[in-house]
């Protein structure tokens, strides 16, 4: 597979605003089914792929129009609850965090205090 063909699969992907497990069995089909097409033709520019298969938006439009409603619905609000998941997480992670390095802090600044009071005194 040549380079085009890798560009226009990628841009492909970064269209899809979902990555579920359809989603990557259609990207994968389409990718063999593109390979194949580059293999035969000898591709040379993009415009050869998107005269052909048509530009990556469209071909994204395509695979969503196909799909029912219901189930772009569904991917959108498990989307939206894993991010909503995973932000929660991260505040959690940062708090934790600060929480843990003023403790530190304190106790850093304790222990200068105490070995500025412990003074070691040599007697000659």
């Amino acid at each position: 597979m040549n380079k085009i063909c890798k560009q226009y699969i990628s841009e492909i992907k970064a269209f899809f605003p979902i990555m579920g497990k359809d989603e990557k069995k259609y990207i994968a089909k389409l990718k063999n089914n593109i390979e194949s097409y580059c293999d035969e033709a000898g591709i040379t520019t993009k415009e050869e792929l998107y005269k052909n298969y048509g530009f990556p938006n469209n071909v994204v439009n395509d695979y969503y129009s196909s799909l029912d409603t219901d189930y772009i619905v569904k991917k959108i609000k498990l989307s939206k609850y894993i991010k909503a998941l995973v932000s929660v997480i991260l505040i959690l992670l940062i708090v934790v965090t600060s929480v843990f390095c003023a403790f530190w802090y304190q106790n850093h600044q304790m222990y200068l205090r105490e070995e500025a009071i412990i003074a070691e005194s040599v007697i000659e």
